[in-house]
């Protein structure tokens, strides 16, 4: 078959991109085309003090992909994906009502305290499988309510920053929200999925501008110079599980490494129990009707955000290359933070932070640009190795393999810490997950490939990985530091 070319748009918290993936009908090969800072939310901050995403430049800079990527050759589609929970409200003339905030903006902690103030924890897990973290979808609309509901007065739709896109991209007329990302708002129902109005009206909560959700790999309509817009799974690590080139009889999981940490596995139905409650576990939409069993870890966020302080106090902006070379040179015997706790979520500086807590819990303060990557990375590395012993335990079984996909599988250092402290191979690869996963959601909906079976082998075809044994002596080493830490992280 000739080849067809289609444009992945994947948006992540730091930057987005274009990706063009071409498919000769056997594998993908990936061009990217270009590259923009999306800003983060975290210096947009509106006359209200509310930090937002500036929409209207992401929006201009994704139809300059869409021109660029058309302009170099026929184009079979374009699709976006991003990070979830984040949306705007269209009113009746599908005018965008404001920017959208960003989900690290401090107002969603009131309402959150305000919401589980109204109804249980476990109630929610009950109606919802998620758990309920401070800048979900749900908290943000209650924030909402309380500091301007005459957006949710006049809002007819409310959709998610990639269905925001895609109604950009087919000229308002894409008016849905994919499932995978629908799922991340702890406003629908679990495994059955559906908007979950019972629990929005208990809680006093307009539910009006929830529309229709569709499924992974569907078309949701075309640009004015009739190119096909279609949803893949638009929430990132959707894509990039979908992406994941697992082989026949793998005991697998997953860990999608970026600025968050997902750590997981694809299940056929989702995980309801009080245990998985309890040890921080969610249920997200995943494709082909699968479930995203999966735990949030901060991820290289740490590093990003030390990163930022650490060019406000050196006056240099060190590359991360440069930052992981540090890591690896400082002393192997450093503190270690709880990558999994709130507080590192928006802080005014990370590395004052990261020091904060670990004079709380005893530890020696990380000093020096080494001494403090090297924290993040060896405590992402700790964190991983509670996940992955507690994902076992909740689903009754042994891992062989840890598959770390995304950007943040780029970094060897971690990647063989996280082997020697999980004690599983771990095989790296595609960095481009996300943007191959989102191709091949465009494959699906194209009828390219049968299915997301199809879609998958296309996948390994395509994806190259790389692998890391863990080494026994570490591992022992790893066993001892956990038990060190978490006897200071319970004082």
């Amino acid at each position: 078959m000739a080849s067809q070319r289609f444009l992945s748009v994947d948006l992540g918290a730091e930057s987005g991109r274009g990706v063009v993936a071409e498919f000769d009908g056997e594998r993908v090969a990936f061009s990217e085309i270009g590259r923009f800072e999306t800003g983060r939310g975290r210096e947009d901050l509106g006359p209200d003090g509310v930090r937002r995403w500036d929409f209207a430049r992401i929006g201009d800079e994704v139809e300059a992909l869409l021109t660029k990527a058309s302009g170099d050759g026929a184009l079979h589609g374009v699709g976006v994906d991003s990070w979830g929970v984040d949306h705007g409200f269209l009113d009746a003339d599908g005018v965008l009502l404001a920017p959208p905030v960003a989900y690290r903006d401090l107002s969603h902690a009131a309402a959150h305290e305000e919401v589980l103030s109204r109804i249980t924890r476990e109630e929610l897990w009950d109606a919802t499988g998620i758990q309920p973290l401070s800048f979900n979808t749900l908290y943000q609309i209650a924030a909402r309510q309380k500091d301007s509901p005459e957006v949710l007065d006049r809002a007819r739709r409310l959709l998610l920053i990639p269905d925001l896109l895609h109604n950009v991209l087919t000229g308002k007329r894409s008016l849905v929200v994919e499932g995978t990302n629908a799922s991340t708002t702890q406003m629908q129902r679990p495994g059955v999925g559906g908007w979950n109005t019972d629990l929005l009206d208990r809680l006093g909560l307009p539910s009006h501008f929830l529309g229709e959700v569709v499924s992974p790999g569907s078309r949701v309509g075309e640009t004015p110079g009739g190119i096909p817009v279609y949803a893949p799974g638009t929430h990132d690590t959707a894509s990039a599980v979908a992406a994941t080139p697992v082989k026949s009889g793998e005991r697998w999981a997953f860990l999608s490494s970026g600025t968050w940490s997902l750590l997981g596995a694809e299940l056929p139905a989702p995980v309801l129990s009080r245990e998985a409650m309890e040890l921080g576990f969610s249920n997200e939409g995943g494709v082909a009707g699968t479930t995203r069993f999966l735990k949030n870890i901060m991820g290289l966020w740490l590093v990003q955000e030390c990163r930022r302080s650490l060019a406000k106090t050196t006056g240099r902006q060190f590359t991360y290359p440069e930052l992981v070379t540090l890591a690896e040179a400082a002393r192997p015997d450093g503190p270690l933070i709880d990558a999994v706790a709130p507080r590192f979520l928006a802080p005014a500086d990370m590395a004052e932070e990261i020091r904060a807590a670990c004079a709380e819990t005893g530890q020696t303060l990380p000093a020096d640009a080494g001494a403090l990557i090297r924290c993040c990375l060896e405590s992402l590395a700790m964190a991983y190795r509670l996940s992955l012993r507690d994902l076992g335990r909740l689903l009754g079984q042994e891992f062989d393999v840890l598959h770390v996909i995304g950007g943040g599988s780029q970094n060897l250092l971690l990647n063989q810490w996280t082997a020697d402290a999980c004690g599983v191979t771990v095989k790296s690869g595609p960095s481009e997950a996300t943007a191959l996963g989102n191709a091949l959601g465009q494959l699906v909906a194209s009828g390219a490939v049968t299915d997301w079976t199809q879609a998958r082998e296309v996948s390994r075809r395509s994806a190259d990985v790389a692998t890391f044994v863990p080494d026994p002596a570490r591992l022992a080493q790893w066993a001892q530091r956990e038990n060190e830490v978490l006897k200071l992280w319970a004082k």
